[in-house]
């Protein structure tokens, strides 16, 4: 079966100028090859647990640093880094496609290509509204890097978890877990632009989603890999993928704010209704 990642999946739509915005509901208790789910040596039972635990420790340490690195086939490759405030739901980051700040529940986006479709030079920041007509393409990215820093919208609950033993990341030592899940199980319970991500995964012949953890010996997160194959996006074709989330410096301090309000203007896509 072919095995792909809604990530993946917006990194790619991101990089053809489609859209996918993501979602899921907080993981819950059922997962596979589970028994009680308690955390043993720093290593997790199940996928409830690895979730809980993972978004402890984001809470817990209030701050870290995320990388994400996709590399898109015959498309290039993407990178972002980025400064996470756990405390206040908050990240700036800063990559390929430009910068992202998100604060307060609201999106700014500074993109080069976008700035200069319908930018205003004075404005160069972008707010995107959650239920704004932009939404799906300009907002495709902030929703992967928002995915990337909540596990409970990472890992989706029904999907089987095992537990494959110790490894290491960097020279730091780890437990390593694969998780797959049945998009045929999950898009039943899925709505909105999440269901049409399944329906098209679906169509495009992919099955399964899969994904590899990495988490230190204190139930910390270090690593996410994601891999799709190659398939067709809305008449493009999309080379094999792979995309790589990386988490680092564990409670250092960090700032996000928002941009200042003489730079930030509404985002306009050129050909899309702006108002209701």
């Amino acid at each position: 079966m072919r095995r792909t990642s809604i990530a993946v999946c917006t990194v790619a739509l991101t990089a053809t100028l489609g859209g996918c915005a993501l979602g899921q509901n907080q993981a819950g208790s059922e997962a596979g090859s589970s028994d009680s789910g308690a955390q043993q040596g720093g290593a997790y039972s199940d996928l409830a647990s690895l979730v809980a635990g993972a978004t402890q420790a984001m809470d817990d340490n209030q701050s870290y640093k995320l990388k994400l690195n996709a590399t898109l086939g015959s498309a290039g490759g993407l990178q972002t880094d980025c400064d996470v405030d756990a405390t206040q739901s908050a990240m700036s980051c800063t990559g390929t496609t430009g910068e992202i700040i998100v604060v307060d529940g609201e999106t700014y986006m500074k993109n080069p290509q976008l700035n200069a479709m319908s930018g205003d030079p004075g404005k160069p920041w972008a707010h995107i509204s959650q239920d704004g007509p932009g939404a799906a393409v300009g907002g495709a990215q902030s929703a992967a890097l928002s995915e990337a820093a909540d596990f409970r919208k990472l890992l989706p609950e029904g999907s089987q978890f095992t537990k494959v033993g110790p490894d290491a990341v960097d020279g730091t030592q780890a437990t390593k877990y694969e998780v797959v899940t049945d998009i045929n199980d999950v898009i039943g319970s899925a709505d909105g632009i999440l269901k049409q991500s399944y329906e098209m995964l679906l169509k495009a012949g992919v099955t399964e989603l899969k994904q590899t953890v990495w988490a230190d010996d204190e139930g910390r997160p270090l690593k996410v890999e994601q891999t799709t194959p190659p398939m067709n996006i809305a008449g493009q074709q999309v080379d094999e993928s792979t995309t790589t989330l990386t988490y680092s410096d564990w409670g250092k301090s960090v700032s996000v704010a928002k941009p200042d309000a003489s730079q930030i203007r509404e985002f306009e896509m050129p050909g899309l209704p702006q108002g209701p």
